[in-house]
């Protein structure tokens, strides 16, 4: 597989500490806090509102050029529901935590690269993550 031709991905994906492929992000976590109504009959005719304190972390979506058994093992870690670390990196900054694989779809064959198996998978966060520069 000619992968070494794609090194404008600037992304990496890491799922147990191996690589699953040269990483197309197509969609990093949100990082959300949701807020607390706080309206009551002293608002004044607003509505209020707080943060919860609590942080929700989106789904990640990535094209990767998947290595030779990537895609058997993405499937073994989906039926065992494998939890293990993720790191996603790009030139400005890596993004850490435990999480597993949703979902993984290979794609179509591409004539402009037809030695290149591609394949875009979903992964979530199961808590915390760690963002270093």
């Amino acid at each position: 597989m000619a992968t070494e031709a794609y090194s404008n991905y600037a992304s990496t994906l890491l799922k147990g500490g191996v690589e699953v492929g040269k990483a197309l992000v197509i969609d990093f976590p949100e990082l959300a806090t949701p807020k607390i109504n706080t309206t009551n009959h002293a608002s004044g005719g607003w509505s209020e509102a707080i943060p919860s304190g609590l942080i929700e972390v989106g789904d990640i979506t990535v094209s990767v050029i998947v290595k030779d058994g990537v895609l058997a093992a993405i499937r073994a870690e989906m039926l065992a529901k494998t939890i293990s670390t993720i790191a996603l990196g790009d030139t400005v900054e890596t993004i850490t935590g435990d999480g597993f694989y949703v979902s993984i779809k290979k794609e179509a064959a591409d004539a402009q690269s037809p030695d290149v198996v591609k394949a875009t998978i979903v992964l979530a966060f199961t808590g915390a993550l760690t963002i270093t520069p």
